[in-house]
């Protein structure tokens, strides 16, 4: 016979539309909130942190963004001093 524990209500605030966004991904793959936290908080049980890495995102610029939409210019006239 399974072992049963004891269960325990968490309450959180979370965005309502974040909230009903991934309730219709975890719709489409079967799950409950309540399942996907219980596995969420598993992961962390098991692996002792958060199972994704968290930081800053690193923004990446284009070279126009960087440089500007004429940083070409100009170039073609030092190819030759290059050798």
């Amino acid at each position: 016979m399974p072992k049963t524990t004891a269960k325990t209500r968490l309450n959180v605030n979370i965005d309502s539309e974040l909230k009903n966004e991934v309730g219709d991904i975890l719709s489409e793959i079967g799950l409950d909130y309540t399942s996907a936290i219980n596995i969420y908080f598993k992961k962390i049980k098991k692996f002792k942190k958060i199972p994704f890495e968290l930081g800053l995102q690193e923004e990446t610029y284009s070279i126009e963004e960087f440089l500007g939409e004429d940083w070409r210019t100009g170039l073609e006239v030092i190819g030759d001093d290059w050798e």
